[in-house]
């Protein structure tokens, strides 16, 4: 698992070869060591004497290793052509990256070799998983039932690093049930199914945040299918690639694990809080990544709203970052997702009607030389062109608001020179503004709902990339023209309008973000609703 940036993984390949050849620990196939950090007080373990002897060959590698780390720490750094809002950021350090890396690899939490999530149908994902026996072995026989049972339920036991409660899966009715292999070996497989859907769609309904109670139809076909091919061995493998793979994701993950193990060492009780409120917060944002769709498209764009930017993506890497102004708190910008069809130079601005009503109309009461100045043009109903000479504002009423407001392309419009449409029920999108100095602030809470962002015409080069007759050169001259100008992407560019308060930082740690909309508390209180009653 890489963290974007650092140089090194969390735990890199490297190091973990040399540990296993300095003291092998052999596991069966297609399992590993975990331990459920997040909820202490449910589930207890005990390292045994193998993970010890683990403990033991990183300790004597951690003074030769000490060194190296530092040095590359020293020359590593954040791209600082990257323009990130203030907020609190995991260390770095290397004395913090050697405890956790220590408690991560030693209880399992971390694993460098996780396949990628498969692509298309459950088919696919049961291809990846298949034994190499293809007739399963039978779990209630003796020589193989308890190490076939023991992955399954371990299974169930690591979805506390996706940040899911295993007792909201029957966890401890499951271990209860070890003298019965056939009742276990149902429970277990009951559990799969429901975590199976959680993972690979989140355990909330975004659109109502009701907790998904009931398993998909198309994890209850895939667990027949990969149970036929491999038993509970294949089934516990498959469970982990059914979550998303997005790099971001397992950057969290991993700072989940961080945080879960600080937590179970921590003995002071307001230490152990801000662990639990981190701990929290990132269950929030892992939920958030199950609800996008697990790939997001070779070439998309992605505005994350409390790290107020935009970023351009290809191949889940950021090729370019870039500031942005999101909703006010009144009037927030939604989080959904579209695809940009279109760019328009030197836009016209149609002013919506609630925003003609509350902003417009007050602006023009008390200045209605504001009109000319800024270039907006005023017309009936029927789109017939008003004189606002005539008009007397003082007489209109908001709630009968007779006109539309239009302001023709300029320095003083409010688009800006670029608007890019990907049209959807909420008119929401992203464009230039007129106002640039409001990117100097920090939190950048200025806007209607739409996304203003900086450099506009740099991502709109960007967009246009692989439509023909679109460089910059002929972007620079559309512009200049100061005509209105339509361009049609020549493949739709998929767009993700986000709210994630918890990010990679692009440095091997995590930033967290402040919660401008209040929008994570609602989540973790359904999160923490029992799955089942």
């Amino acid at each position: 698992m890489m963290v974007t940036g650092s140089g090194f993984s969390i735990l890199d390949k490297a190091t973990l070869d040399l540990l296993d050849r300095a003291s092998p620990v052999p596991a069966p196939p297609q399992t590993r060591q975990a331990t459920d950090l997040t909820f202490t007080e449910a589930i207890a373990y005990s390292l045994n004497q193998a993970l010890a002897m683990r403990i033991a060959a990183l300790v004597a590698l951690v003074a030769g290793c000490q060194t190296a780390f530092m040095t590359h720490e020293t020359k590593t750094s954040c791209p600082r052509n990257l323009e990130f809002p203030a907020g609190r950021r995991t260390s770095a350090v290397l004395s913090t990256w050697l405890t956790a890396s220590l408690l991560l690899w030693v209880t399992g939490c971390v694993h460098t070799d996780r396949p990628q999530r498969p692509e298309g149908t459950f088919t696919q994902v049961a291809e990846q998983v298949k034994p190499d026996e293809p007739t399963p072995p039978d779990i209630s026989s003796p020589e193989v039932a308890e190490p076939q049972r023991d992955a399954l339920v371990d299974a169930i036991v690591r979805l506390s690093e996706h940040g899911l409660d295993p007792e909201d899966y029957g966890l401890s009715q499951i271990l209860d049930l070890s003298d019965d292999p056939n009742a276990q070996a149902k429970a277990s497989r009951d559990a799969w199914r429901l975590a199976a859907t959680h993972l690979a769609y989140g355990v909330l309904d975004p659109k109502t945040l009701q907790r998904r109670r009931v398993a998909e139809i198309a994890e209850n076909a895939m667990l027949m299918q990969i149970d036929a091919q491999g038993g509970p061995g294949a089934l516990a493998s498959a469970l982990d690639r059914l979550a998303p793979q997005h790099p971001e994701y397992l950057a969290l993950r991993a700072e989940l694990a961080r945080q879960q193990a600080a937590m179970a060492l921590e003995a002071d009780p307001t230490a152990r809080a801000s662990h639990a409120a981190l701990i929290d917060q990132l269950r929030v944002n892992l939920e958030r990544w199950r609800w996008l769709p697990h790939t997001l498209g070779p070439r998309y764009v992605i505005a994350n709203i409390p790290g107020f930017d935009v970023n351009a993506m290809a191949l889940d890497a950021v090729q370019a970052r870039h500031a942005a102004i999101f909703g006010t708190m009144n009037r927030e910008t939604p989080a959904f997702s579209d695809s940009i069809e279109y760019i328009i130079f030197n836009p016209w601005w149609d002013v919506p009607d609630s925003i003609a009503r509350a902003d417009k109309l007050p602006q023009f009461r008390r200045d209605p030389g504001i009109i000319g100045r800024l270039g907006y043009k005023i017309f009936d109903r029927q789109g017939q062109v008003v004189d606002p000479s005539g008009i007397n504002w003082a007489d209109v009423k908001a709630s009968s608001f007779p006109y539309r407001i239009r302001q023709a392309p300029g320095p003083a419009n409010a688009l800006g020179q670029v608007k890019i449409m990907f049209p959807n029920s909420y008119n929401v999108y992203i464009h230039d503004t007129s106002d640039r100095g409001l990117f100097d602030a920090d939190q950048r809470t200025f806007s209607s709902g739409c996304v203003r962002v900086k450099e506009p015409l740099d991502l709109a080069a960007w967009l246009l990339e692989d439509t023909a007759g679109w460089d910059r050169a002929h972007i620079d001259a559309a512009v200049a023209s100061r005509k209105e100008t339509r361009v049609d992407l020549l493949a739709p560019v998929p767009v993700y309008i986000v709210y994630f308060t918890a990010v990679d930082d692009s440095c091997g740690g995590v930033r967290y973000l402040t919660d401008i909309y209040g929008r994570d508390v609602t989540i973790l209180a359904a999160l923490k609703e029992p799955v089942l009653r």
